[in-house]
């Protein structure tokens, strides 16, 4: 079935969806809730600007040493209940994006059918989750730290789909297990290191599923996920077309293969993760791995994972952490000459292999207090070790690829 095929599917389910949810009404239920992070960053260092993610082009260091941008955001979520199966869900969030506004956008729209507690089918723009706790990484009272360990989910540049996806619940043993499974399209820009343009996932084609379990004050989740890019990035199909030209093959046979290796349209990155929660009282502990695979240069394969303790006393709950991500680089020596004339072409093949390059770790520590009911305020200090790492931007030469990250934020829920 063709990536267009399944739109044209998933926009016309939502659009009978639609038509019909004033017939199936009896007394529907209109409510809202919202969240919102008020949050600085420091940065020791002014040789780079620290990231939460991928998606944002600028953070705190190189462009600012203090930053209120990385972390604030602030989002209001709708629901409409039509009837005890029937609901409707929409949810919009402003917060820095790869242009540098803060412009809200829709993070959440679909319809949610619910026949009993075991089954739950949903349509239209929806989270997306391979990841356990990705479904809630932009609610910052929901999670102990300031932020999400940025080792391990920064690599998820993709928060919606639009598309479809399929619940089942069903009790196993002591405890209760899920499977879902979901198809969809990617919608957003992601900003590219060294470029001054984005690369669009519009069309991308994502499906996958997870498994998850839980028992007791246990919670564990496998999930997989594949992504097939559907654009190139910005600027990259003269240069390519040029070193997959016989012509330049003549010089060097294995050009071909690097510009294979460079295009990204067409290639499939695939996310492998697993990991594990408890909650029990005061103690809480999370350990998360995970794998990224794909074939490009310009985006390595890499793995991650993480390690948080916290133990609540109190309105206090002190925390530490532990987060790395390893990257198997694919460096390849394209092997023209250093003349005048392939200057254009060798430029072109540097940029390319440091778009992307080798893995960082953290040791973070902190404390959360909770103010009152739903409203939390947290202090957090990462010491991060990098060696070139592809999670921060605006990298200056000589710089050391180290940096303490000093967060303070206040978080609630409404």
């Amino acid at each position: 079935m063709s990536q267009k095929i399944i739109s044209q599917w998933i926009v016309y389910g939502c659009l009978q969806l639609a038509i019909a949810l004033p017939a199936l009404a009896e007394e529907p239920v209109l409510s809202w809730s919202g969240f919102a992070t008020l949050g600085g960053v420091y940065n020791s260092s002014d040789q780079g600007d620290f990231l939460r993610d991928l998606s944002q082009r600028k953070g705190a260091g190189y462009t600012q040493r203090f930053d209120l941008g990385v972390d604030s955001r602030l989002g209001l979520q709708f629901d409409l209940k039509v009837n005890e199966t029937l609901s409707a869900t929409a949810q919009v969030i402003s917060l820095r994006r790869y242009n540098n506004t803060f412009t809200p956008d829709i993070n959440w729209a679909f319809v949610k059918y619910s026949p009993n507690e075991s089954v739950q089918a949903r349509v239209g723009r929806l989270g997306f989750d391979v990841y356990m706790q990705a479904d809630s990484q932009h609610v910052g009272y929901s999670y102990l730290p300031v932020r999400p360990p940025v080792d391990y989910y920064s690599g998820l540049t993709i928060s919606f789909i639009d598309g479809a996806d399929l619940v089942i619940r069903h009790p196993l043993g002591e405890g209760i297990a899920t499977a879902k499974v979901f198809i969809g399209e990617a919608k957003e820009k992601l900003p590219i290191a060294g470029i001054d343009d984005n690369l669009n996932l519009a069309g991308s084609l994502v499906w996958g599923a997870y498994l998850d379990y839980q028992w007791q004050n246990w919670q564990f989740r496998s999930g997989y996920a594949q992504v097939t890019l559907e654009n190139e990035l910005p600027g990259f199909d003269t240069p390519v077309a040029v070193l997959r030209s016989p012509r330049i093959n003549a010089i060097n046979p294995s050009l071909a293969a690097f510009a294979d290796a460079a295009v990204v349209k067409g290639k499939q990155v695939e996310f492998l993760s697993a990991g594990l929660a408890y909650d029990n009282g005061p103690l809480q502990i999370q350990l998360m791995f995970r794998s990224l695979l794909n074939n490009m240069i310009t985006y390595p394969d890499n793995d991650a994972g993480y390690i948080i303790f916290g133990y609540r006393i109190g309105k206090f709950t002190p925390f530490m952490a532990y987060s790395e991500i390893v990257t198997s680089g694919m460096n390849k020596n394209a092997g023209l000459p250093d003349a005048p004339i392939f200057s254009v072409l060798n430029t072109f093949i540097k940029n390319v292999q440091s778009i992307s390059l080798d893995g960082q770790r953290t040791y973070s520590m902190g404390v959360r207090y909770d103010v009152m009911r739903n409203m939390d305020l947290k202090f957090q200090i990462d010491n991060v070790r990098s060696r070139n790492s592809f999670l921060w931007a605006n990298k200056q030469p000589g710089w050391d690829g180290n940096g303490t990250i000093y967060s303070l934020t206040l978080d609630c829920i409404f």
